[in-house]
């Protein structure tokens, strides 16, 4: 008889949907990776190319009209899940299931737009300006009437052919895009 067992607390389930259910609802914000000592710390110049990638995918989404607003989400498919957790795991809303193999990081509002500049050490990552007007797309974080967030997920999939394994780690975000014209001072 099969078994699945919980990797952080070592309980067996006589199914996957109760080994789910059960880190669901003992483990929710876990923050450990069991296999953290496996993962190499990237090198500066890999960490650097990766937020790269991901600052201009953010400039592509935004725009400067009416239909550049609103949800947008965006992936990269080949990340490497030791990038994605060496940059988020410090973070207070990053969190791992072990069981889907699957990483997310939030952050939400002023605070969050703070933190995300220092994490990518760039202040202006979240805008892209029009050329020739004052019109700027950005990732909205706060208004005046509420917080948004910018979530992180990464997780794995996995294709099995021919007696082989093939892995694939994907980075994707979700964010708020708007847009609006704003006067110099």
């Amino acid at each position: 008889m099969t078994s699945f067992c919980c990797k952080l607390c070592f309980r067996d389930f006589t199914t996957f949907q109760k080994l789910l259910t059960h880190e669901r609802n003992k483990h929710k914000h876990n923050k450990m990776v069991p296999h953290f000592y496996l993962l190499v710390q990237p090198s500066p110049e890999q960490m650097s190319y990766y937020i790269d990638s991901f600052i201009v995918l953010v400039k592509k989404k935004l725009g400067f009209s009416r239909h550049a607003v609103g949800k947008r989400r965006l992936s990269i498919e080949t990340f490497p899940e030791h990038v994605f957790v060496y940059l988020f795991k410090d973070e207070e809303t990053f969190k791992y299931s072990p069981t889907i193999h699957k990483y997310q990081c939030y952050f939400e509002g002023y605070s969050g737009a703070t933190r995300l500049k220092q994490i990518f050490q760039y202040d202006h990552w979240d805008f892209r300006q029009h050329p020739l007007t004052n019109t700027k797309g950005y990732v909205l974080l706060e208004d005046y009437e509420n917080k948004y967030q910018v979530k992180f997920t990464w997780s794995q999939t996995i294709l099995s052919e021919n007696n082989r394994k093939f892995m694939l780690g994907r980075m994707s975000c979700n964010f708020v895009a708007d847009s609006g014209e704003f006067q110099e001072k």
